[in-house]
């Protein structure tokens, strides 16, 4: 069964994380993710949603996730104590 893990965070540097992400785009697209999303509104609140197969590919997605999360605090391009994790499964689909 597919599921989740969405994240939400405060984005001090926009274009950093940006950076970052392309930084580590070719690990991340071999986590084995269906498709990851990053969504940022006007006021810097960034949504990460990744969508992956089963929760063991999940799960051994999270040190890569961790990581990437790890450098956009240490390189001040995200607010660390803003960080919320979600995970679930789906239950439906339309």
């Amino acid at each position: 069964m597919a599921c989740y893990r969405i994240t939400r965070l405060k984005a001090l540097d926009s274009d950093k994380i940006k950076e970052i992400g392309e930084g580590i785009r070719h690990t991340v697209e071999a986590m084995g993710a269906d498709f990851i999303d990053v969504a940022e509104d006007n006021d810097g609140n960034v949504v990460v949603v990744a969508r992956y197969p089963d929760d063991a590919t999940m799960e051994a997605a999270t040190a890569t996730a961790q990581n990437a999360f790890g450098q956009m605090i240490a390189q001040g391009a995200a607010d660390g104590s803003s960080i919320n994790q979600w995970n679930g499964k789906v239950v439906m689909s339309f």
